[in-house]
């Protein structure tokens, strides 16, 4: 996790430096994208990037909080592809490519990034080829990730869409809670209501879930984060 590089004090190459997408670039190369690299807020709710906007602001690296990737059709009816949070990114093949965007990316609640936009990124990989294998090594990646989102929402039972989206809400919160409604959660996990309120009392039954005063507290994260890896 990276919240802790939200400190003003941390460099935009130390963030960098930590990032596992970018451990094959060279340190020199490293150096030149953090310089491009400009902070960004956004509030709760706030758009960050909507599908098909041009890709030329990039990759956003996200430090604090908690954005969510996801469609609609043309009905109105959203599908969350996953959920992004501190030391994760999101834009990789835009960053590469400066195409459009393929997909809605909001911000779940107040969230501290970094932006690297694509034609400075560009001129990185122009200029040293162990930049490009690197990048190109991330958007195989990426691809990669993209297959397991697909996985995530098609294959795991909601019991486990539940259990990974509530990990990921519970890291993006400084004490550790889980502070959408039932309703919101269902949103996230393309789940009705009283499915999800299913899948949470069973979570709770086993000691995995909690009810607390602000929202949901996770006894046992790594156990909630391993039943929703778990293979059937």
């Amino acid at each position: 996790m990276l919240r802790a590089m939200a400190d003003p004090a941390a460099t935009a190459e130390a963030i960098l430096a930590r990032l596992p997408l970018l451990a094959g670039v060279p340190a020199a190369a490293r150096a030149r994208l953090a310089a491009a690299a400009r902070p960004v807020r956004y509030r709760e709710n706030q758009p960050v990037f909507r599908r098909g906007d041009p890709g030329e602001e990039g990759m956003l690296i996200v430090l604090d909080g908690l954005v969510r990737l996801h469609v609609a059709t043309a009905a109105g009816r959203e599908l969350t592809l996953g959920l992004i949070g501190a030391g994760e990114t999101v834009g990789e093949i835009a960053l590469i490519d400066g195409g459009p965007r393929s997909a809605d990316v909001t911000a779940l609640t107040p969230v501290q990034a970094l932006l690297i936009r694509h034609a400075d990124a560009v001129a990185v990989i122009e200029s040293d080829i162990a930049v490009a294998g690197a990048l190109l090594r991330t958007l195989a990646a990426r691809i990669r990730r993209t297959t397991d989102q697909v996985e995530a929402v098609g294959l795991r039972t909601l019991p486990q869409r539940v259990a990974g989206a509530l990990v990921k809400l519970a890291a993006a919160d400084p004490a550790g809670l889980v502070r959408i409604s039932q309703g919101q959660i269902a949103a996230l996990v393309a789940g009705t209501r009283p499915k999800v309120n299913a899948a949470l009392a069973e979570l709770r039954d086993r000691g995995l879930v909690e009810q607390a005063r602000a929202g949901l507290r996770l006894p046992d994260p790594a156990a909630l984060k391993a039943l929703a890896e778990a293979a059937e």
